[in-house]
């Protein structure tokens, strides 16, 4: 089959540039096809023909090596993990069948899926609605179950949001659900994508460039009795110091306000080595510690996990299939199943200027 390898890690976007690119990403003609004799499917497990494979910053870790300590994978590996595609083995499966178009994901481990054909646990399958799911939303709807685990556990109907990052994959999901589904009274995003944000639902466009969105608050008349603007702060984009700039616009935890981190402090960590890993989730688990002691003074800092990933998916399908949330496509997207067109992809994502979610379509042709 048809994979893209991965040959080496990455320094992007560098690594993907000149005539050197194909020393760290290629495209293998003839890799073997997983589920045959020498890797036959384990219990739990079915093989899909992949028809589309969307990229996320989850993906450049991968293949930049940030986290190796803890994802190793030997070279060469096929990166991504976020996939659509049609079963064609589904290994005594009794929910799905042979011809079920599926999303899935590889959980955790972002290897697999930039390939004609994927091992996918069943686990980690749901139906894709026939009608009103695009394959290419259905393989970009990760970053939306981000976002919904985000909104939806933590914004109350009326409160008033800001969302860090509104033009990327989860940013774009999340003000959508906060406006439509937990009808939050009033969002903010900072993106310079303004009319793009509006579409989706936002009601103020901050734009980074211009203005930084900690300083708003003598410009707006929507203030709390403790001149506050924001019941929640949601940040897609980390780093910056973001959660101590969070106080000057956001209520402190103690009257409610709560900052919810995607992306953590450092939206690329660097694991590369035991000491660097332990001190990343220290920091981490340190910061929620710190915050408890603080909240007359800070919002509540919440570090999102990944969780309930199915029954996520399940309802953002749900979402899309009903029109109450759009899976918007950056505006390169669909990107071919070339080298180039995944090197492409790649380096979008990298340089956090993707304005939607980047997606490979893989196969062109399928049939429900």
């Amino acid at each position: 089959m048809k994979a893209i390898q991965i040959h080496q890690y990455l320094n992007l976007p560098s690594s993907l540039e000149g005539d050197s690119a194909n020393q760290y990403l290629s495209m293998n003609h003839n890799v073997a096809k997983p589920g045959e004799s020498e890797s036959p499917l384990k219990k739990n497990q079915m093989l899909v023909k992949v028809l589309a494979c969307s990229i996320s910053p989850g993906d450049v870790i991968m293949v930049q090596g940030n986290m190796k300590t803890m994802m190793h994978q030997p070279f060469p590996f096929v990166p991504g993990m976020d996939i659509c595609g049609v079963v064609i083995d589904p290994n005594g499966s009794t929910t799905f069948q042979n011809g079920n178009v599926v999303v899935a994901s590889n959980g955790i481990h972002p290897v697999g899926g930039m390939a004609e054909y994927m091992v996918v646990e069943k686990d980690e399958c749901v139906l894709k609605p026939k009608k009103g799911v695009s394959v290419e939303a259905g393989a970009s709807c990760s970053s939306a179950i981000s976002a919904r685990n985000a909104v939806m556990e933590h914004v109350k109907k009326g409160d008033r949001v800001l969302v860090l990052g509104g033009s990327g994959g989860v940013g774009s999901a999340a003000i959508q659900i906060a406006k439509l589904h937990a009808q939050a009274s009033f969002v903010a995003t900072t993106s310079t994508q303004t009319e793009f944000c509006q579409k989706l639902g936002a009601d103020l466009v901050i734009d980074y460039r211009i203005q930084d969105w900690w300083q708003i608050m003598d410009d707006l008349d929507e203030k709390d009795e403790n001149n506050k603007l924001f019941d929640v702060i949601i940040d897609t984009v980390g780093g910056g110091n973001f959660y101590g700039r969070a106080e000057k616009v956001a209520k402190t935890g103690t009257n409610g306000g709560t900052f919810v981190a995607v992306t953590g402090d450092d939206p690329k960590p660097d694991c590369t080595t035991t000491w660097k890993l332990i001190r990343f989730f220290a920091r981490m688990l340190g910061r929620m510690l710190y915050t408890q002691f603080t909240r007359a003074r800070l919002p509540k800092y919440v570090m999102l996990m990944p969780h309930s990933v199915p029954e996520g998916r399940t309802e953002v399908l749900e979402w899309i299939d009903n029109g109450s949330l759009t899976i918007p496509l950056d505006q390169d997207s669909p990107l071919p199943f070339t080298t180039q067109g995944v090197s492409k992809a790649f380096r979008k994502v990298a340089s956090g200027h993707a304005h939607g979610k980047v997606v490979v379509k893989i196969a062109n042709e399928y049939h429900e």
